[in-house]
């Protein structure tokens, strides 16, 4: 983590880039009739986040270690290997590592 703000927000430096995770609120100036919220219905997604991965399975592990919560194991297909765990709010996220063609 590069830095924390807000109280539960986080700035990470990620590949060369920032990556801003901000908490919820009400609206503000910029989006004025938008309200972050959690969802209501963990089985429906309008969005996820996917986390590119080198070894997704060492990823599972050290992130269900730490607590994390997936809805299953690693999953490999013939291009990916890639599992899905929810933030503390209830958010999808994706971990996946691409296969390297034969």
């Amino acid at each position: 983590m590069y830095r924390e703000y807000g109280g539960t927000s986080a700035v990470l430096r990620f590949v060369g880039t920032w990556l801003l995770l901000v908490t919820g609120g009400g609206p503000t100036p910029d989006k004025p009739d938008v309200m972050f919220a959690p969802p209501v219905d963990p089985s429906i997604v309008s969005h996820e986040m996917t986390i590119r991965v080198p070894d997704c399975r060492a990823a599972y592990a050290i992130l269900q270690s730490r607590g994390a919560e997936f809805l299953t194991p690693p999953v490999e297909s013939a291009w990916e290997v890639r599992c899905f765990f929810r933030d503390p709010d209830g958010h999808l996220l994706e971990l996946s590592q691409a296969k390297t063609p034969p």
